[in-house]
């Protein structure tokens, strides 16, 4: 064969292969990335309104044992066995804020002495040290009452961002509770009718699914709290050390348990009250500099090993994989990103590796009492919700005639028949 027509060859052959399976790749991760766009804009419509729905499930995983025993030990029905668990809630969440709030504030009024003498003998070696230092603080007061002055708008718009805030927090707490209660009450109920939308042969697959991620759901909450209180614990005995009052210890404690559920900024916050509490008891620069590298030494502990480890054998996720979602999730959403992108991520792989044939909690499928009832096929459930149906919802009768009948059976009821 000629030069020339192995040149004409070449010119015709096919794409090759490896391009071919490229485009196909590429087109397919096209479409999928246009999809989520779609969804995150959608979520982001909705983000209020899915942070209490998600808060709430977080929650529920928790307490729904506790529902579970007032119902079967204590007799409680479904309804108040629900409403006693998210009071319970609503009160443990409001007493350590309180509690922590008014410690500190008692606290620190045991240390007001301090801080008026820390402040005049500040203000003292400022006028000795600096002898026109009172003039120079009047005219920097000028200049910021001026300041305020000209920028009066952006002022009341600031606090009126801080009130829409505080609305929206207050709006989303009322609608995580009352999520909670109906997750609690209905939880396998609300399940049942999302399974329900599914086609019939994947109905099965997808109950036994999420059961599994409901329950890595609850690993990753019940581990969260554990590096929560092994971190409130930390930061408090570095208090304790450094000579922190013990009626400001348990305030501090209870307010870097509840930041560790935020992360960055959660832990970030509570860090520097423990380091003002410390600065203001003490009144020396080098004290509150230890409990500044107590903290940062607790938190990375907590952060870089503690964290990573419990979760990664609760989730079945690499420490390694723990930290770049949370990575990943804070670039994307911020702090919710930080707090949500875990449990979400960790839930979906235990659902995934479940549909591929391998399950994490074989044991699930012999446990008469697991989240979601028995192991049974699908059907049975439907069956059983449309029986429930057929007796308890659909009208057989006209309004009237069913409100005679019901009297009817009144009547019958009591004369004894």
């Amino acid at each position: 064969m000629s030069a020339q027509s192995k040149e004409t060859s070449s010119l015709s052959a096919p794409v090759s292969p490896f391009l071919i399976t490229a485009a196909a790749w590429s087109w397919r991760f096209l479409v999928v990335a246009a999809a989520l766009v779609v969804l995150s804009m959608v979520a982001l419509r909705f983000l209020d309104l899915l942070i209490a729905l998600f808060t709430a499930l977080l929650i529920a995983v928790v307490a729904e044992p506790l529902s579970t025993k007032l119902q079967h030990r204590c007799r409680f029905p479904k309804s108040l066995a629900a409403a006693t668990v998210v009071f319970l809630v609503i009160f443990f969440v409001l007493g350590l804020l309180s509690g922590s709030a008014l410690g500190l504030y008692a606290g620190f009024n045991e240390l007001g002495q301090n801080i008026l003498a820390g402040i005049d003998t500040v203000t003292t070696l400022i006028n000795r040290t600096f002898p026109n230092a009172d003039l120079q603080l009047s005219q920097i007061g000028e200049k910021l009452q001026k300041t305020l002055q000209n920028n009066y708008g952006m002022v009341v718009t600031g606090a009126l961002n801080i009130s829409s805030s505080l609305t929206g927090i207050i709006t989303g707490g009322v609608l995580a509770a009352f999520s909670l209660f109906f997750f609690l009450k209905d939880g396998r109920g609300i399940w049942h009718w999302c399974v329900r939308l599914l086609p019939k042969q994947y109905r099965t697959p997808a109950n036994e699914a999420g059961i599994r991620a409901w329950i890595t759901l609850g690993n990753y909450t019940r581990t969260q709290a554990i590096v929560a209180i092994v971190d409130a614990i930390g930061i408090a005995i570095c208090a304790a050390c450094l000579s922190t009052p013990f009626s400001l210890l348990i305030p501090i404690a209870a307010l870097v348990f509840l930041g560790s559920f935020i992360p960055i900024v959660g832990s970030l916050l509570s860090g520097a009250i423990a380091v003002l509490v410390v600065l203001v008891n003490t009144s020396n620069l080098w004290m509150a500099l230890l409990m500044l590298g107590g903290v940062i030494l607790v938190q990375q502990i907590e952060g870089n090993l503690l964290q990573p480890i419990l979760q990664g054998k609760a989730l079945n996720l690499h420490p390694l994989a723990i930290v770049l979602i949370v990575a990943g999730g804070t670039g994307i959403a911020g702090i919710l990103g930080a707090i949500f992108a875990v449990p979400l991520v960790a839930a979906f792989n235990t659902a995934l590796l479940y549909l591929n044939g391998h399950d994490i909690y074989p044991y699930l499928d012999h446990d008469p009492h697991r989240p979601g009832g028995p192991k049974q096929d699908f059907a049975q459930y439907c069956a059983a919700h449309w029986q429930n149906f057929e007796q308890n919802v659909a009208q057989h009768l006209p309004p009237k005639a069913a409100k005679q009948a019901r009297k009817e059976q009144k009547r019958l009821k009591r004369s004894g028949k």
